[in-house]
């Protein structure tokens, strides 16, 4: 009897891994992803992506940030986001200000579907120059770091949530697979 690798030939092993570790891949994802039920998360409680957490301690809505000449107005109203980013367990992440957006979860009713907001560089520079933030990128050195992350959102913005995009969708493929049909975990900003 002759082994597979012979009937198949190099090639088609090859393909065959390869489509293996394709369907591995999307697996591992929609467990991730799916094996939670999406929800809003209160303030406080701590989402996990392996080793490190993060979670949203409050959040300040201000119509100025800085002071003197550095006064910069917002063209909403700046949600001003008290996050943490927690790695007690040895492995040092790298904190980007991609990792997070705000999006609008106004179901039924609402006029804001699904609109998406970045950190607002130009208010969160003036923010790191007063907080002492290194930047937009940097190392967590320790088991907790605090990020104070600006958001300038319009005033009648509709149930405002933050999303940690690493801890939804690790590997960036639950919205090409699912398209809107996954709602992720989140905090929401608003409570008035």
């Amino acid at each position: 009897m002759r082994s597979i690798r012979f009937m198949l030939g190099a090639p088609a092993i090859v393909a065959l891994a390869g489509l293996l570790a394709v369907v591995l891949a999307i697996s591992a994802e929609a467990v991730l992803a799916f094996g939670r039920p999406p929800q809003p998360l209160a303030l406080g409680t701590v989402q996990w992506l392996d080793e490190a957490g993060a979670t949203v301690d409050s959040v300040d809505r201000v119509a100025k940030l800085g002071s003197g000449r550095t006064v910069l107005r917002a063209g909403g109203v700046f949600y001003v986001v008290h996050a943490r980013i927690l790695a007690p367990f040895g492995l040092r992440p790298t904190w980007h200000d991609s990792d997070v957006e705000v999006r609008t979860f106004s179901g039924s009713g609402g006029t804001m579907h699904d609109e998406r907001f970045t950190v607002d560089e130009k208010a969160q520079a003036v923010l790191d120059r007063q907080t002492g933030r290194p930047g937009p990128t940097h190392l967590v050195r320790g088991a907790e770091q605090r990020e104070d992350l600006v958001f300038d959102l319009p005033v009648d913005v509709e149930q405002p949530g933050l999303l940690f995009l690493p801890a939804n969708d690790p590997m960036g493929l639950v919205y090409i697979v699912t398209g809107r049909f996954w709602g992720p975990h989140r905090f929401n900003l608003r409570y008035d």
